[in-house]
């Protein structure tokens, strides 16, 4: 024997209302659904400014590291890039992808995974290793992400180097 819905359960409690209290409970009824719509509308909203926002911050990224004016070293260059790869969802990075990321823009540093092990050494980087002879994937920390704003604020002011120059 199965179990009642809860459409079933509301449909009994409601067969036992009367007239009069069913056509209350339209209008509360009504106003529930309308302030559900609004909260999905604003939702909906939010979701779509998040995403406006984060496509511009990776154009603005992009610029940047294209711009060969704008001076990077290779552990900057790592951080944005590794930044755009978070805001565009992936989770897990390779040397290899960002190598080939990096390199359209000419922004290849000499040895990324030298780089990335450095920036995994001051947690702006977390590792991930299967083993000595494997692949290492590796992500962004909060910590990380912290840096690529300050580098991204730096780019903006368009002043002084960061203090990630010294670890190239």
């Amino acid at each position: 024997m199965s179990t009642p819905s809860r459409f079933e359960h509301l449909a009994d409690n409601l067969w036992q209302l009367s007239l009069a209290e069913l056509r209350h409970f339209q209008g509360v009824i009504a106003k529930i659904m309308a302030a559900k719509e609004e909260i999905a509308a604003v939702s909906e909203t939010s979701a779509e400014e998040r995403d406006r926002v984060a496509a511009m911050e990776l154009k603005e990224i992009r610029d940047y590291l294209e711009n060969e004016e704008v001076p990077l070293s290779g552990p900057e260059a790592v951080v944005l890039a590794a930044y755009c790869k978070h805001q565009e969802g992936t989770e897990l990075l390779d040397s290899k992808g960002l190598n080939i990321f990096l390199d359209s823009y000419g922004r290849k540093p000499a040895n990324t995974t030298t780089v990335v092990e450095k920036l995994g050494k001051r947690r702006l980087i977390g590792i991930e290793d299967d083993g000595p002879h494997s692949h290492k994937k590796f992500k962004l920390t909060d910590s990380g992400r912290d840096e690529a704003w300050d580098i991204l604020i730096r780019l903006r002011r368009g002043r002084g180097r960061s203090h990630l120059t010294a670890v190239s």
